[in-house]
């Protein structure tokens, strides 16, 4: 056995370990399928000139799936922020069929993603469709890393109707123009609030925080700016595999992963950069009279986890779903219990980024191989195994935004 094998197998070993303390619930762990995969992403693009500018520029070929959601009929959505450069065709894209080949289709428009366009949109990473099928949309605004006014900001697309109903654009106050990296958002149907993560990533030290956003009044406030609760913990470290993350030193992000309760009334969320699992009672949060302390003294540690995480979600029945960067797979807080398990395992779930509900009841996750790509040694044409891939766990339960 080589050195790298035995890495491998120590590092199996490991995780085999800490899984073997969580509950007895992890002996029944799901089997992930794959929906897509690609080594590179095709994109459909019907302007001539845009997809001239695509073929000729270095990042062709080489753009990163980031999220991905999906609406009540099955249409799947992804986003591919633009960290790379303003080449990208197309920063929230449809998946539509080109024979046997998933590709690529700029949504709501190619013209609507246009870097171009001054209202379109620049840099989607997090986004969610609710139980209406509006989405969403939170656009980072930074390409590669630059970002101008009125860039950074919330946009409602009615996928039925085809057509934009609601529009935020962060104050300064809200999303640092300099440093926010507007990451994940969840969604409440019942009362017309969201909440946002914020990485505060380009910035040292982090400029983390929470953005709670009230679609009724149109109105947004940040919360806990900066504070240990959204910030990276000092001293964390992880591999993913027998790979350091990342190659020239840790990775420093803050707020990333939320996720919302069933019932509405808890929100979850973690920091990329660390392995504990806050929570909040977000009838304090909708109230904007409510004072920052009372907030940071009201904050729960829920729990400390066996790895860190990126995506999250939850069902309606309260139980919250996260994805196991160093583990490949996902975890699941049982929502009665408390109990923490192992929910889905596939070695060849690198970096799970993001998960979705389908109204059937599948949970979808997007694998990525993102510490890969951020070190610029993502091979495009013919890896070990596939660099994005999109899975499907079938008969979870639904979606914590159903009613």
């Amino acid at each position: 056995m080589g050195m790298k094998q035995m890495k491998k197998a120590a590092t199996a070993a490991f995780a085999g370990a800490v899984l073997a303390s969580w509950s007895a619930g992890a002996q029944d762990v799901p089997r992930p399928e794959v929906v897509a995969e690609w080594n590179s992403l095709p994109y459909r693009i019907v302007s001539e000139d845009l997809q001239s500018v695509w073929e000729k520029s270095d990042l062709h070929g080489k753009a990163l799936v980031q999220g991905a959601k999906v609406d009540s009929d099955g249409t799947i959505y992804v986003s591919t922020a633009r960290w790379g450069g303003p080449d990208i065709p197309a920063t929230l894209s449809k998946l539509v069929k080109d024979g046997d080949e998933w590709v690529l289709e700029a949504f709501p428009s190619e013209e609507m993603n246009a870097v171009s366009n001054a209202n379109g949109l620049k840099a989607v990473l997090g986004f969610e469709i609710d139980r209406n099928d509006v989405m969403w949309i939170l656009d980072q605004g930074h390409v590669a890393g630059k970002m101008n006014e009125g860039d950074a900001k919330l946009v409602l697309w009615d996928i039925k109707a085809g057509k934009e109903i609601g529009r935020h654009v962060f104050s300064a106050s809200e999303a640092d123009p300099k440093c926010s990296f507007l990451n994940d958002i969840a969604v409440d149907n019942d009362t017309g609030f969201a909440y946002i993560t914020d990485s505060g990533i380009f910035c040292n030290p982090l400029h983390g925080g929470l953005i709670v956003y009230d679609s009724n009044a149109g109105k947004a406030r940040r919360i806990l700016d900066q504070h240990k609760f959204t910030n990276d913990e000092p001293h964390f470290f992880f591999n993913i595999d027998d790979r350091q993350v990342l190659k020239g030193g840790g990775m420093k992000t803050g707020a990333d992963g939320i996720a919302l309760s069933g019932d509405k009334g808890t929100l979850y969320w973690t920091n990329l950069t660390g392995n504990t699992l806050y929570s909040l009672n977000t009838d304090l949060l909708r109230d904007f009279d409510t004072s920052e302390t009372v907030i940071e003294n009201a904050v729960r540690v829920e729990t400390s986890l066996p790895s860190n995480t990126d995506g999250m979600t939850a069902d309606r029945d309260g139980n919250v779903y996260m994805t196991a960067l160093s583990l490949d797979g996902l975890m699941k807080l049982d929502g009665k219990t408390g109990q923490l398990s192992r929910f889905a395992h596939h070695p060849e779930m690198n970096w799970p980024d993001t998960l979705a509900w389908g109204s059937d009841g599948s949970l979808y996750v997007v694998s990525n191989h993102l510490h890969v790509w951020v070190d610029g040694d993502m091979n495009f044409d013919d890896p070990e195994i596939p660099n994005f891939r999109i899975w499907r766990i079938r008969d979870v339960g639904q979606a914590y935004t159903a009613e």
